[in-house]
């Protein structure tokens, strides 16, 4: 009977290439997903509005950021602030507010 050949492993740049091809080809299909859901997303618009909208209206502002905790950087959720952060604990009091730009 003859024994099975055994596979030296990949050398360094073997697998640096392979890993490299991965990462691209994923890299690939994340960016074609977003291209479906942002083309979804326009769909969905359009069909609830029952009109396209031109490229000589207006562009839309953007809405005023969420505000952070100064601590952990995180979103706060909607609603009531309290006087800690939910997330991290920070105590708001801590910090002055600052002046809204604008």
């Amino acid at each position: 009977m003859r024994s099975p050949a055994r596979r030296s492993p990949p050398s360094d740049a073997e697998l640096h290439a392979r890993l490299a091809a991965r990462i691209e080809a994923l890299e690939d299909r994340v960016r074609q997903l977003e291209v479906r859901v942002r083309g979804a997303a326009v769909a969905g618009r359009v069909r609830a509005s029952g009109r396209v909208r031109h490229d000589t209206a207006a562009p839309r502002t953007a809405s005023r950021p969420r505000p952070r905790c100064p601590g952990c950087t995180l979103e706060l959720p909607s609603g009531r602030k309290g006087r800690a952060c939910v997330w991290c604990g920070f105590q708001f009091d801590a910090v002055r507010s600052r002046k809204r730009k604008g």
